[in-house]
C-alpha cells in the first residue's frame, strides 16, 4: 500500500535520513546504554551530554582493560 505524501505542516518538517546500523560507533553504542542508566534531565541536551560523557569514560576504561 502506497503512503500518502505529507500535506500542510507535515510537508514542512525536516526529514532526518535513517542512520545505518553500520555507521554506529562504539561511542554511540555505549552512550545508548548509558542513557538507560542516566536519570534524565529536563533538557534533552543535558541528558545527551551526560550519556556521551559516560560513554567516553567507558571507552577510556576499556582501553585500560584490554
Amino acid at each position: 500500500m502506497a503512503r500518502k505524501n505529507p500535506e500542510g505542516i507535515e510537508s514542512l518538517r525536516i526529514k532526518q535520513d535513517p542512520v545505518s546500523i553500520q555507521e554506529i560507533t562504539m561511542l554511540d553504542w555505549f552512550a545508548g546504554f548509558a542513557l538507560m542508566g542516566v536519570v534524565t534531565f529536563p533538557e534533552k541536551a543535558a541528558s545527551a551530554k551526560e550519556a556521551f560523557d559516560m560513554a567516553e569514560e567507558m571507552l577510556k576504561e576499556r582501553v585500560k582493560r584490554i
